[in-house]
């Protein structure tokens, strides 16, 4: 998609980056709404179509796994055929699909929604980067992409509470008695009412976002043009813009981007260190309401008060997440500026989880897993900006590279997990998601961001 056509009295680009990262950062904040609020409502869900515990996890881990594997094939969509409709597209879809989860009947029906949402959602995050990469210079990439995931952290801290809370407000206003409804829930008419909220915010997305600043009038115009300082403010910015369009030459395949990333040794260590992170992190989105049922009782609105109180913390790691790896970069080079917050913040939450089985109460597990919650939210913006750092063309599926192990980690997690816990119980569940980070920490501590992907395929040496 081209740009708009400069206006007389357009704004500055700095005004056009602080405008596409907080429509962006709403897309992002109705995608997790839509993601977690199953989990929330995952028990009455079992109650009234009477699946049993083992086909609960199953359905909490489908989303995850058609979300892992479509996250290059969309990523290199939107690498090629622009991030704007790719991910207008995307809103439009997983809306939908949301809204279709109020009308399902049983345990086919429910995993095939699931599956949907994962393949509607998997092109969010890429297209995201690749939005970032074209409208941000490198220095504040980190912070842009800070921003972004923060509204989709504030979209998963609000979803367990709101959702509670609409589905026992809603209790009376339609579909409640479509099919059988034992738990008394409303929770047909929050999907739906979900789904509609996001074609909205697909509609302003589309309306608003170009794959591309709009050009800027000359600054030597005068009256009626920019002022002389804007190109000036937005070149004092650290590093520079990309120029649309650049690099030069012919768009990569699918197949191409695929064989480029398999054969970088940075693709696996980032693939790997994601896979350990949603292990564990996952938990939080799956299985906690159901931990807090059944280790604690704990009623369902209380159950959704924890799971946002936990949710909430962790959002606080992604405000200084950007400003953090941003730092860390300037100061320590473009290698350990990466490396390093990701080995101490990953390290962190492998401690937290190992200290958890310790605890005397509900209260100190749920503060514990807001600790864990904002450290990983503290690491997640050097998780894209390392994807910007090494993508070159292929920044979108490259960053999907690294979700889609992540993701397979994630669909694994409540399945793993919760036989763990039957089997075992919670505490060696909580054993083994501390070492998962362990061994991403490690992962992370030995990737190299001054590596581009594509100096496997050209042998040339970055500066």
């Amino acid at each position: 998609m081209s740009s708009p056509a400069p206006q007389p009295h357009s704004p500055r680009r700095i005004e056009y980056l602080v405008l596409l990262v907080g429509i962006t950062s709403l897309a992002a904040f109705w995608l997790y709404i839509d993601r977690i609020c199953f989990s929330t409502l995952a028990d009455p869900i079992q109650k009234d179509l009477a699946i049993s515990d083992a086909e609960k996890e199953l359905i909490l881990g489908a989303f995850f796994l058609t979300y892992a594997l479509f996250q290059i094939p969309m990523g290199s969509l939107a690498d090629r055929f622009g991030p704007r409709l790719v991910l207008a597209l995307s809103i439009v879809a997983w809306s939908l699909v949301t809204a279709s989860t109020g009308f399902v009947g049983g345990f086919i029906g429910l995993i095939a929604v699931r599956l949907m949402l994962g393949v509607t959602e998997a092109g969010a995050y890429p297209a995201a980067a690749a939005l970032i990469k074209r409208w941000a210079p490198a220095g504040v990439r980190g912070i842009c992409s800070s921003v972004v995931a923060l509204g989709g952290r504030i979209g998963g801290a609000v979803a367990p509470y709101l959702t509670a809370w609409l589905a026992l407000g809603l209790i009376g206003f339609g579909l409640q008695e479509w099919g059988n409804n034992p738990s008394g829930v409303n929770w047909r008419g929050v999907f739906v009412l979900y789904g509609l909220c996001g074609v909205v915010v697909a509609a302003l997305f589309w309306l608003v976002i170009w794959d591309h600043p709009p050009t800027l009038p000359s600054p030597q115009r005068g009256e009626g043009g920019e002022r002389a300082g804007d190109e000036a403010d937005w070149h004092a910015m650290p590093g520079q813009p990309e120029a649309p369009g650049s690099p030069a030459g012919p768009e990569p395949t699918f197949v191409q981007r695929l064989a480029i990333l398999s054969r970088a040794r940075n693709m696996w260590l980032y693939g790997g260190m994601q896979f350990g992170v949603n292990i564990g992190w996952v938990f939080l989105i799956t299985l906690l309401p159901t931990y807090l049922n059944k280790e604690f009782n704990m009623p369902l609105e209380e159950r959704g008060r924890m799971q946002s109180t936990v949710l909430v913390i962790g959002l606080f790691g992604m405000i200084c997440g950007g400003m953090f790896t941003d730092a860390l970069r300037a100061w320590l080079g473009p290698r350990l500026g990466r490396s390093v917050p990701l080995a101490i913040t990953l390290g962190g939450c492998a401690i937290v989880f190992f200290l958890i089985p310790t605890l005397p109460s509900v209260w100190a597990i749920i503060i514990a897993l807001g600790v864990m919650a904002f450290l990983v939210d503290l690491h997640n913006p050097t998780v894209w900006s390392f994807a910007q750092d090494v993508g070159g063309k292929n920044v979108g599926a490259a960053l999907g590279f690294g979700n889609m192990w992540g993701n397979l980690g994630a669909a694994l997690s409540p399945v793993l997990l919760g036989a763990i816990a039957r089997g075992a119980g919670w505490d060696t569940a909580f054993i083994v998601c501390g070492c998962s980070f362990a061994g991403a920490a490690l992962c992370g501590s030995l990737l190299d961001a001054t590596k581009p992907v594509d100096e496997v395929t050209t042998g040339t040496t970055s500066r």
